[in-house]
């Protein structure tokens, strides 16, 4: 194990490091007056437990970024380990890249009007509190309205590729 105080560290030596910790796969969405849009982050935490808070990273020139702000609502779906093919669509790197994503899956609504996917691990409803620019990304914290889940295994993703978590 190497470490190096630095003024900084490149983007490279950091993606490679971070790379190496697990992250659990979501799909986050929005809907409303400005349109839909989806797609597949690994970026997301809780912030609280009360008031119940999310965070969410998304790139600042994904379409979505505008969209979710104008709609004021996005959701954060958790996918199960079989949801991969699902990940890879909303991620743009499916064999059709100009597909409709909301195509594929069962999505509904739940509060806000975010499309939720159905048999997600894990839907977290959520209404936009604030949003603020740091670096490439616009980190969004959403105030959870309304969640849904059901117990499956968890999709993550670790060293560039999918795997899932079992428990003991």
């Amino acid at each position: 194990m190497s470490s190096t105080i630095t003024d900084g560290v490149s983007p490279t030596e950091f993606t490679t490091a971070l790379a190496l910790a697990a992250n659990g796969v979501a799909i986050v969405t929005t809907d409303g007056d400005a349109g839909k849009a989806g797609l597949t982050v690994s970026s997301i935490c809780s912030v609280c437990a009360e008031p119940a808070l999310m965070l969410a990273c998304v790139h600042a020139q994904n379409e979505f970024c505008s969209i979710a702000q104008a709609n004021g609502v996005f959701a954060i779906n958790l996918l199960t380990r079989d949801q991969s093919p699902l990940s890879n669509i909303f991620a743009g790197i499916s064999e059709d890249k100009e597909a409709n994503r909301f195509a594929h899956g069962q999505w509904n609504t739940l509060h806000t009007g975010a499309p939720v996917l159905s048999n997600a691990l894990v839907t977290l409803d959520c209404t936009m509190q604030s949003h603020e620019t740091q670096g490439t990304h616009i980190i969004y914290i959403g105030k959870v309205v309304a969640v849904h889940s059901h117990d499956s295994q968890a999709l993550v993703y670790c060293q560039r590729a999918y795997g899932s978590v079992t428990t003991d």
